[in-house]
């Protein structure tokens, strides 16, 4: 099932679940000590905050219709669209990059030595999407008190 892109009550509904669903999953897969199903979890959770953002950033600050293609853009090019437009900062830009080669490399680290993935990283990731999660929130307040 697609991402829904459009803030209806319904696709926040939708979107509310799926967070809940993919953060209990999340915290089982933590308990079973599961940290490459972990880390899995927790990197798309941060893809979505990220992509979530763009289609905020699109929509209701450029009034750009965002395309499928567009949403599934690779995530550096997200990421470098949102720095470009001052809606990361550089810092965070830069701890977003690293964090894909970070997984880029746990994941095919992971096919050697399965144990390659700690849940140290699964807290990196976590503490990332925190970070763009609280960046996102805060874009949503200045977008509405401007409309």
């Amino acid at each position: 099932m697609a991402r829904p892109i459009d803030d209806t009550e319904e696709s926040q509904r939708r979107k509310y679940e799926h967070h809940k669903k993919a953060n209990g999953t999340l915290s089982y897969y933590l308990e079973q000590g599961n940290f490459i199903g972990a880390y899995v979890v927790a990197y798309s959770l941060l893809e979505d905050r990220i992509r979530a953002m763009y289609v905020v950033v699109q929509r209701d600050i450029h009034k750009v219709v965002t395309t499928k293609n567009d949403i599934n853009a690779p995530f550096a090019r997200i990421v470098d669209y949102l720095q470009k437009n001052n809606h990361l900062s550089k810092e965070l830009a830069k701890r977003l990059y690293k964090s894909n080669d970070i997984r880029n490399t746990l994941l095919h680290d992971a096919m050697w030595e399965i144990d390659a993935i700690k849940e140290k990283n699964v807290s990196n990731v976590g503490d990332l999407r925190d970070e763009v999660s609280s960046v996102l929130e805060k874009l949503k307040r200045v977008i509405k008190r401007k409309n």
